[in-house]
């Protein structure tokens, strides 16, 4: 349960021999490629770089091309399912679920030399889907075309009748708004209506030479002119336009089901982009490698415990390789690693959302971990709860398989249920049933007793973080600041104590007296030493009245443990109000028990679903501010071996 010392590796190789190496530190999951610090030049020909991002855009194009082929057709079988239809069948039975892929390096390598047949495949998808994108263009044309035939489907002639003729001349007009009309006064025409749902359709027969005094008089009432001089009816357009539309629809069918003929492909194609990915990687860390003419420098960082094993595996690889390993130096930032028992790892998380450890710093996972699970559950506090947050937890990680953050929040859940069954025995709590005896005392008979409780983890959580404190102190080689920056704080707790026992106990011994002296001699301490560090009399004086002020700060994150107890309350009193809720339809006869039961389990799944999120959330909160801010400082950065950055495989 610590931060894992790190080696630096610096190694010489001939550039022949340079993806056989780097793939080996790729293979042991171990290597976090750094800057060179020696000086030299570095690469500057990007190529290959470039050419692997292109060559993995495509490779993940053809995979969501595949995957929203795929949905399009499950989407069409369960319409055809609803309708009591059949569509041919492609081999898809459903879309891939859970997380990635867990796969060994050789058969991981052995998708990277099928390379060139998945990129021939994945040219032949990129075809299929320019296809589609034309008949969706052409598709998008027709409906344009379709929409501005509508406003004259009334009309029953061919357009071809509309125009001049010796002596008359026919035009078809169109409004959008139904009360258009047009007074023609003296000229004389012949209008003929049209019914239309969309507006006024009117054709006009007029004389010839009359033609541009129609047209204006029609453009100024609001009516436009049919462009149309088909000869066809509207009807027979729209005919041919939906026969169009037919035909394409079958057309863009047939690519569809010929893309499905490359579904199988779709696992192999997805390594493949890690494939490529690492390939990126490596190709990115060797922008940061010293090279000559033929040799090449390469540097980074690896855990000590394992680093001698994996220069070993690199020499039997090749033998024309200088290796050397070194212990950080000053000013070296080392990444994070931090090497857990089972137990804790779920809890790293939790660090980690907060800020990564720094490489010397005290790993404060196995202290946070016994806080955070006393607390969870006592912010549950229902042994019910508990026992479904546990089994629920442990049925999920024995039957499925999850990515190792979703993995450890699970387990993180379920350890936090095991608590809340140990406090819901002792509160009493079992569903929120009134009738279950405590086997301590019930928070909702005594609220005074769960608050005291809380306080009290909380005190122990905060006089914790100053010993961390301390310990951080005599490990930098400062034992004086650990012992005057925490003895006065445990002083004043335990003056606290022997007060708060005098005034609840009543006990012949004079804990009153005792706690006042304990506690007079803490404020007297901080205000005699909390300044030793400034400089001048009046600043160090000015900086005692501060360290007393601080007291203000270290009562505000004491009373914020309340939230413990605020929580604890109000899960049990929701319970509560549901099960009285329930016991309302328990009196009816006969139905009365499967009408509550029916209501109680959705009611108690939400009081239990706001309890564990309220529980993680408010849990975290107290150990982000007030305890690790007694003597957490972070600023880590995590470490990250070369790799592990892949978005479809995990390694086993």
């Amino acid at each position: 349960m610590a931060i894992a010392k790190m080696r630096r590796l610096r190694l010489v190789g001939l550039k022949s021999d340079q993806n056989v190496i780097m793939n080996e530190l790729v293979r042991s999951g171990t290597f976090e490629v750094a800057p060179t610090s020696v000086e030299g030049a570095h690469p500057t020909d990007r190529s290959h770089l470039d050419k692997a991002v292109a060559r993995q855009a495509k490779v993940s194009f053809a995979i969501q091309y595949l995957t929203g082929c795929a949905e399009e057709y499950l989407a069409r079988k369960e319409e055809a399912k609803k309708k009591a239809t059949t569509i041919p069948e492609a081999p898809v039975d459903a879309l891939p679920r859970g997380g990635r892929k867990i796969m060994g390096y050789d058969d991981f390598y052995d998708v990277a030399a099928k390379e060139y047949e998945l990129l021939t495949v994945c040219d032949a998808l990129q075809k299929s889907s320019f296809t589609r994108l034309e008949n969706k263009s052409l598709l998008g044309k027709v409906q344009a075309q379709i929409r501005a035939v509508l406003p004259y489907v009334a009309f029953p002639s061919p357009f071809s009748v509309l125009g001049e003729g010796a002596t008359v001349s026919v035009s078809l007009w169109y409004a959008q708004s139904a009360v258009a009309k047009c007074e023609f006064g003296d000229l004389p025409v012949y209008t003929e209506t049209y019914p239309s749902e969309r507006g006024v359709l009117t054709a006009v027969v007029a004389r010839k030479e009359d033609k541009d005094a129609v047209a204006s008089l029609m453009v100024g009432a609001g009516f436009g002119s049919c462009p149309f001089t088909d000869a066809a009816t509207a009807q027979d357009m729209l005919r041919g336009y939906e026969a169009q539309i037919r035909e394409i629809h079958e057309k863009n069918t047939a690519v569809l089901y010929d893309a499905l003929h490359y579904y199988k492909y779709l696992p192999e194609l997805k390594t493949l982009y890690d494939v490529i990915g690492q390939d990126i990687e490596k190709s990115s860390a060797e922008l940061d490698f010293v090279t000559t003419a033929s040799t090449f420098v390469a540097e980074g960082w690896l855990p000590a415990d394992c680093a001698e094993e994996v220069v070993a595996h690199i020499g039997k690889k090749t033998e024309r390789v200088i290796t050397y390993l070194s212990e950080p130096e000053e000013g070296d930032t080392p990444p994070t690693l931090v090497v857990s028992k089972k137990i804790f790892k779920p809890y790293e998380d939790v660090t980690n959302m907060y800020s990564v450890p720094a490489y010397n710093e005290l790993d404060p996972n196995p202290f946070m971990a016994v806080f955070f699970f006393l607390f969870f559950g006592i912010m549950i506090g229902d042994a019910g709860y508990g026992l479904i947050l546990s089994l629920g937890g442990l049925i999920l990680l024995k039957c499925m398989k999850f990515e190792k953050g979703m993995a450890r929040m699970i387990a993180l859940m379920a350890m936090g249920g095991v608590s809340a069954i140990a406090w819901g025995i002792l509160f009493g709590g079992v569903f929120a049933i009134a009738s279950v005896p405590p086997l301590w005392f019930s928070p909702m008979e005594e609220p005074l007793m769960m608050l005291a409780v809380s306080i009290i983890l909380g005190a122990a959580q905060l006089l914790a973080g100053y010993a961390l404190k301390a310990a951080k102190s005599f490990r930098a080689g400062k034992p004086l600041d650990a012992v005057l920056d925490s003895i006065f704080i445990y002083i004043l707790f335990g003056g606290i104590a022997c007060m708060a026992l005098d005034m609840l106990l009543k006990p012949q011994a004079p804990l009153m007296e005792i706690g006042l002296g304990l506690l007079i001699a803490s404020l007297v301490g901080i205000l005699c030493t909390a300044g030793r560090h400034n400089k001048g009399i009046v600043s160090k004086i000015m900086g005692g009245f501060s360290g007393l002020y601080g007291l203000v700060n270290l009562l505000s994150d004491l009373l914020s443990y309340a939230r413990i107890f605020g929580l604890g309350l109000a899960s049990g009193a929701i319970g509560l109000a549901f099960n009285t809720l329930g016991e309302l339809f328990f009196g009816i006869p006969f139905v009365g028990y499967v009408i509550g039961i029916i209501i109680l389990i959705p009611l108690h799944a939400f009081n239990l679903g706001i309890g564990v999120l309220g529980a993680y959330v408010h849990n975290a909160r107290l150990q982000f501010l007030e305890f690790y801010g007694k003597f957490y400082e972070g600023d880590g950065r995590m470490f990250s071996p070369m790799g592990e950055k892949t978005k479809y495989v995990r390694f086993h």
